[in-house]
């Protein structure tokens, strides 16, 4: 429960920080590429990241990279009260930018470090736990957020965000150590030069590859939804502030597949074509809710978007710990935050540089439309059955 808490504490803050920044930006330009700019800054420097945290992760203690990232994210983002009332947008994308990175190098860890906090045969349910906290946050902040920001403003928020994050590394420090050692990553026992080879090894496995593509479409498709939501807001669905009840309505579908998730896990030899048919539902689905003419519908549409992304998510991060041999359990979760990540700067890139061309909603769409062509290709690409972990083809490398 320590670990769940300080885990989506900061996430709770971190959605606070998210609906400010939005509207901040969006006000202080008037001009839609202001929020796509944050959105490229937000999501370009995690690309890397979890590629060195899963490396870091597997060579010291999840919960200590955790501790450090999240402590580094409290300073930066305590940063951000300056910035506003000095009004250096700069110095916003910067402090930005930089907390994107630490807290991306963190992610492989938080993957890891929950296996050796419960069973096996409880991982399942643990993951679906995960990902229902990840909704409640999306669900109950950002509706907190815009009824904080139109009364106090944002710097309140930037302060409550500094505060989770410092929280939650002490929580994850209080957690005792040891747990369950053959299915968490063991510290010092993989050399550096191993980590494209269990890349590699993963991404043979065809379950592995479509959680890969699935994630990197959601990514996309999200990043996209997310950096012009402001916009459809503004000129749809009744004013700036009402980008919270958007994802309001995003955290409502979250916590519907969590608690799908939290009862039913899909057989191992359905994964793969559970993960394919969720992220078409969540691809059509946001399509969608860029083409809703009212309010109702959009948070509909945007509800079951991400009832089927949240178990996507729950079902590929139980897949991806159940195949990750010993000593390689941060490598094989950074596939997950890899291809989410490279689609979010995709998708960020697409939204900034559509922002002036494109109307929001076709730009939406177009996203949609390409990334269930590539999902679809992938799939009839995709090979038979899952290939059996090849132990000795990573200690080949």
């Amino acid at each position: 429960m320590r670990f769940f808490v300080a885990v989506f504490l900061s996430l709770y803050g971190d959605w606070l920080t998210t609906v400010a920044l939005l509207v901040v930006l969006f006000q202080a330009t008037n001009n839609p590429a202001a929020p796509a700019g944050y959105m490229l800054v937000r999501v370009a420097p995690r690309v890397l990241g979890p590629w060195l945290g899963g490396r870091l992760t597997d060579r010291q203690s999840p919960g200590l990279v955790i501790v450090v990232t999240s402590s580094f994210q409290a300073i930066l983002t305590l940063s951000l009260i300056g910035s506003h009332r000095a009004g250096l947008i700069w110095a916003i994308y910067l402090a930005v930018g930089i907390a994107q990175f630490i807290g991306a190098l963190g992610r492989p860890s938080q993957g890891a470090l929950l296996p050796s906090l419960v069973s096996e045969r409880a991982l399942p349910r643990a993951n679906a736990t995960y990902g229902l906290f990840f909704s409640t946050s999306i669900f109950v902040a950002p509706a907190v957020g815009a009824i904080v920001l139109t009364r106090v403003g944002p710097d309140p928020l930037f302060a409550i965000d500094a505060g989770t994050f410092a929280i939650a590394a002490l929580l994850i420090a209080a957690l005792p150590r040891g747990g369950s050692p053959g299915r968490s990553a063991r510290p010092g026992s993989l050399g550096p030069g191993r980590t494209r080879g269990a890349l590699w090894v993963a991404l043979r496995q065809p379950v592995i590859r479509m959680v890969a593509l699935a994630n990197f479409a959601s990514g996309v498709a999200a990043t996209v939804t997310q950096a012009l939501m402001v916009v459809a807001a503004h000129e749809r669905f009744g004013g700036d502030a009402a980008v919270g009840y958007l994802y309001s309505g995003v955290g409502v579908g979250g916590v519907v597949g969590g608690l799908i998730a939290l009862r039913w896990i899909p057989s191992r030899r359905w994964t793969r074509f559970a993960l394919f048919f969720a992220i078409t539902v969540a691809l059509v689905a946001t399509a969608g809710f860029s083409a809703s003419l009212s309010v109702q519908l959009a948070i509909v549409m945007l509800a079951i978007s991400t009832l089927a992304g949240s178990s996507l998510d729950t079902w590929a991060l139980t897949e991806i710990q159940r195949q990750a041999p010993p000593g390689f359990m941060g490598r094989y979760n950074s596939v997950i935050f890899i291809s989410i990540y490279a689609g979010m700067l995709a998708g960020a890139v697409w939204a900034l540089g559509t922002a002036s061309v494109l109307h929001w909603d076709v730009a939406i769409e177009s996203a949609c439309a390409a990334m269930l062509a590539l999902v679809g290709i992938g799939w009839l690409l995709a090979g038979g059955g899952t290939t059996p972990l090849a132990r000795e083809e990573l200690d080949g490398h």
